[in-house]
This record gives structure tokens, C-alpha cells and sequence, in this order.
């Protein structure tokens, strides 16, 4: 169970890595009105969460730190936000 939530978090990771490279939502890109620079800071704060998230699947507990990080980082960033 928990090895199958890692790699679900892994995934989720990763893709949010590539929103971070190249600037792009993946998932629905046609409705998105959020500029590069949004994408790749929302997309960073999420990766970190969901590394987080994949450690504590793996049994390293103190990964939830990363996922608290993550979180806080990712409410920063949308708070900073305009609104669209």
C-alpha cells in the first residue's frame, strides 16, 4: 500500500518537474491563463511536496517535512498570485 502511494507521489513529482522546465501546464494547457512564470514556481512548491510525499511512502517519516515545505511554499506562491 504505502510503495504504491510512493510511486503515485513519484509520478506526480515528475510531472510536475517537467511544468518546471518547460513552463507549461501538461494537464489541460488550453485552460490555463497562468503565465510560464506561475506554472514553473506553483509546479516547484508541488514537485517539493509530492518528493515529500513519496519519501514518507517509502517509510522515511522526516519526508514529511518536505511536505510541509512544500505546502507552505505552495500557498506562498498562490497567494502572490495575481487574480485572473
Amino acid at each position: 500500500m504505502w510503495t504504491a502511494f510512493a510511486v503515485f507521489a513519484g509520478l506526480l513529482g515528475s510531472i510536475n518537474l517537467v511544468q518546471v522546465f518547460t513552463g507549461r501546464q501538461l494537464v489541460r494547457p488550453s485552460a490555463s491563463r497562468r503565465s510560464a512564470l506561475e506554472i514553473r514556481r506553483q509546479s516547484a512548491a508541488a514537485a517539493v511536496m509530492m518528493l515529500g510525499a513519496c519519501l514518507v511512502g517509502l517509510g522515511m517519516f522526516w519526508g514529511a517535512l518536505f511536505t510541509v515545505i512544500g505546502c507552505v511554499a505552495l500557498q506562498f506562491v498562490r497567494t502572490r498570485a495575481p487574480k485572473h
